[in-house]
């Protein structure tokens, strides 16, 4: 199973486009910007690559697990808190000071709830579908590269989490 680290990975990645994005509004753009961005993106990549390696390296298990619903629309709720941020101004301390506290609040939920499988990085880049699945009785989450309609199935799995898998490529 994964780490409060790992999944901060997760978190990193999930929200790295939007303080991208905060920046290029909120900056001046200058090479400064764009070296920190490059950095910034590359800094996810480094940190992303052990994380895979380590999942790669989890024992699969062939399991029979139901599909119960496809959650790929959840990615749609996970974009409010990237909206959000726009509504805020970033002219003062505590408009900075309150965006802080949100984006902290934000991630202390993400790492202690199965919220780090909902990630827009994982669908769009990496082409991963979220689905609701029951897996020894119990309600999961499970990442897929492959589409799947409701009903039961039998996948290679890793357990990432206590309500996340990851089916075996």
């Amino acid at each position: 199973m994964i780490n409060k680290f790992s999944k901060f990975i997760f978190f990193y990645l999930a929200y790295l486009p939007l303080f991208l994005i905060l920046l290029i509004l909120n900056l001046k753009i200058s090479w400064n910007l764009l070296y920190l961005s490059a950095g910034a993106i590359v800094l996810g990549a480094l940190l992303f690559l052990p994380l895979l390696k380590t999942i790669k390296s989890l024992a699969p298990t062939k399991e029979i697990i139901e599909i119960k619903s496809n959650n790929n629309a959840e990615v749609l709720g996970f974009i409010f808190t990237y909206i959000f941020p726009f509504l805020i101004t970033f002219t003062n301390l505590n408009s900075i000071l309150a965006f802080g506290i949100l984006i902290i609040v934000v991630f202390l939920i993400y790492i202690d709830t199965p919220l780090f499988s909902i990630n827009p990085i994982l669908k769009i880049f990496f082409r991963y579908n979220i689905y609701e699945v029951d897996y020894r009785g119990q309600k999961f989450f499970i990442l897929t590269k492959n589409k799947y309609a409701t009903g039961k199935i039998s996948v290679k799995v890793k357990q990432l989490d206590l309500e996340v898998l990851i089916e075996d490529d």
